[in-house]
């Protein structure tokens, strides 16, 4: 368990800017940083981080919270593993005990699965590093191919030793099950009974998140073996599904955010070659097909996106392929293509990194010449395929969702291959009209129109949605507390004691009891602390542990709109809340008991029909009174009875 006073180190170290900046690349405007939301597909910006307040609100799909939560929400981590995360990244040295075998059980499996793929990536590195089949073998097979030892160990790439459970025996040794092993794809369980190691005598790939935690290897072997596959990976867990993630991301997200660029190679190599030699801008698709997942991880560090694939025609049908789906995603797509029979890898071990940055900038294409320039060789003046081509040219910038690029390149197509532009235009339309009408929404929800995309996880907007049917005005209360209360209201004139908006509510609502049971646990620890005399901001509950109350004072600190600066540029004054504190929480105190006392009335008048006579003289005389404090309230907010 991790010290409270460690949590609140880690905590107040914590800058939303850089821990948000880690995962998605954001743009000042104004007092916040914007970006497109990582916890939906959005294509314009919704995604508020407010540097001043420590939080961030997505407008769209309403996730919200502070650094912790972010990370929380966006890499699946545990409340201990965020912080331990967000530890690391500020270098707060954290003092637990160490994991032992009940803690293990006692995790879920996520977690174990986090706890076991960590342990297997040190496994074997030290394996390649500290034994003599390691260094011989995979060590050498690096060292041969141009990798440093920087390079290494910057990708903690390591090696599995050529034999049937060596791994195993180990992790067992250490505390690890059979199960747990298995379940994160590091052993194979045949017939219920036989287990052995799933990569042996093969170098290793750790493959990362986005936070650099490994959930997966690619394993490439080394000696000749027809039967054998050259390059396996991990099966899909719970925390690895290929095809969200891209090899390297976590190494080159910063490079990608700086450059506003991201590479796209086939291969590991690719990536760890392009890496050493000073281009870290690179990732890969780890030789799968590129899946709309893997470009929308990309696109939150930048989108453009320049794929580099190999110079044989395979390499270029897999370019080819992937462009229109980066198309569809509104992303700028440039592609290059190699000397045939060189790669990424190959060419720049060939020529040099400053050779292979001229090569890559003199030969980048957008789509439209890069589609031409491949398929005009084989058209020559047969005017069938010159035909097709347009027709492939125009279903590519169909896919483009802003028309404004769209009319830019029909005009290039126009140009290239001299073609009436109105006739380019009519075909476009003619595909668009036949989108479906699936199609046709999710393209306004996810291009900035009047609909925002449905969320694949809405918690907080239930949350929210659940509290219109509570208690308006104790709402209105609690709000004013947590966002309001240590301003100053009152200061006695003899005494010089200032009075806060806290003292005032509180000590007004002292004998009433909060009908909504969040606004009272809101209310009931607000007050537990003031009693204390503890300094109490709205960040003690942005940073809440407990969901639900993070989520409702979010909503309080991130309105959707705010007063513009020009209004008092020109000499347009609004009075802001903070100064009609005096006026507001008297009337809001004056509805509360109004509406306290309407219930009481409610509640007496439910008894009226099992009263005795004796007794229903009572409850009239009670509920005449209490309906002439109501009268008295009403007449002060100048309401109507």
């Amino acid at each position: 368990m991790i010290p409270q006073d460690t949590v609140q180190q880690i905590l107040q170290a914590a800058d939303i800017t850089e821990v948000v900046g880690e995962f998605v690349s954001l743009k000042k405007r104004g007092a916040s940083m914007i970006a497109c939301c990582p916890f939906h597909n959005e294509k314009t910006p919704s995604f508020h981080v407010s540097p001043a307040k420590g939080i961030y609100k997505c407008f769209g799909c309403g996730k919200g919270g502070d650094s912790l939560r972010f990370v929380m929400d966006l890499e699946g981590l545990s409340y201990p593993d965020a912080l331990r995360w967000m530890a690391k990244k500020y270098n707060i040295e954290v003092k637990e005990r160490e994991f032992t075998d009940q803690d293990l059980i006692n995790q879920n499996e996520k977690e174990s699965l986090f706890i076991v793929l960590d342990y297997a990536q040190r496994f074997f590195a030290d394996t390649m590093a500290d034994t003599e089949e390691g260094q011989n073998v995979g060590q050498s097979y690096f060292l041969e191919r141009g990798f440093s030892k920087l390079a290494i160990e910057k990708f903690n790439l390591g090696y599995a030793l050529d034999a049937r459970d060596e791994f195993l025996k180990k992790a067992e040794k250490a505390g690890f099950s059979p199960d747990i092993l298995q379940k994160a794809g590091l052993i194979s369980i045949k017939d219920n009974e036989v287990k052995i190691d799933r990569f042996r005598g093969r170098v290793i790939f750790p493959i990362h998140n986005v936070a650099g935690k490994p959930i997966a290897f690619g394993a490439r072997i080394l000696k000749t073996d027809p039967k054998a596959p050259k390059y396996i990976n991990s099966p899909e867990t719970e925390i690895y599904h290929k095809s969200h993630i891209v090899y390297g991301i976590y190494q080159a997200k910063n490079a990608i955010r700086q450059a506003d660029n991201c590479y796209l190679v086939e291969g590991y190599t690719d990536v760890v070659s392009l890496h050493q030699a000073g281009i870290e801008n690179v990732v890969a698709s780890s030789g799968t097909s590129l899946t709309v997942e893997q470009i929308r991880l990309i696109r939150r560090f930048s989108e453009n996106i320049t794929v580099l694939y190999d110079g044989d025609a395979a390499g270029i049908k897999a370019s080819i392929r992937g462009i229109d789906l980066i198309l569809e995603e509104d992303m700028n797509v440039k592609s290059v293509v190699f000397p045939d029979g060189d790669d990424p890898d190959s060419f720049i071990r060939k020529v040099g990194s400053t050779a292979f940055s001229e090569y890559v900038k003199e030969h980048q294409q957008n789509f439209i010449n890069f589609k031409t320039e491949l398929s005009l060789a084989d058209i020559g003046d047969d005017p069938i395929k010159k035909a097709e081509l347009i027709s492939d040219l125009v279903t590519s910038i169909t896919k483009i969702p802003n028309p404004i690029k769209r009319s830019v390149f029909y005009q290039e197509v126009a140009k290239l291959l001299q073609i009436d532009e109105t006739i380019l235009l009519t075909e476009g339309n003619k595909i668009l009209r036949t989108k479906t009408p699936e199609n046709k929404r999710a393209e306004r929800s996810d291009g900035g129109g009047t609909l925002p995309a449905p969320p694949s996880r809405n918690q907080e907007l239930e949350i929210i949605n659940s509290l219109k049917k509570g208690n308006g005005q104790e709402e209105a209360l609690v709000k004013d507390l947590v966002l309001y209360g240590h301003i100053i209201i009152d200061e006695d004139e003899e005494t010089g004691e200032k009075h806060s908006l806290a003292d005032y509510l509180l000590h007004e609502t002292n004998d009433i009891e909060l009908e909504t049971p969040i606004f009272n646990q809101i209310y009931q620890f607000y007050k537990e602390e003031h009693i204390k005399g503890n300094q109490i901001d709205s960040k003690m509950f942005s940073s809440n542990p407990n969901p639900e109350i993070q989520d409702v004072v979010i909503s309080w600190m991130s309105p959707k709109h705010e007063l513009s600066d020009k209004w008092q540029k020109f000499e347009i004054f609004v009075p802001k809340y903070e100064e009609l504190l005096n006026e507001s929480s008297y009337r809001m105190i004056l509805r509360i008991r109004k509406e306290k006392l309407q219930q009481e009335i409610n509640n007496l008048i439910e008894e009226i029909d099992a009263a005795s006579d004796e007794d229903l003289e009572i409850l009239m005389n009670s509920i005449g009174k209490k309906r002439d404090f109501i009268k008295l309230i009403a007449e002060e907010l100048g309401s109507v009875i």
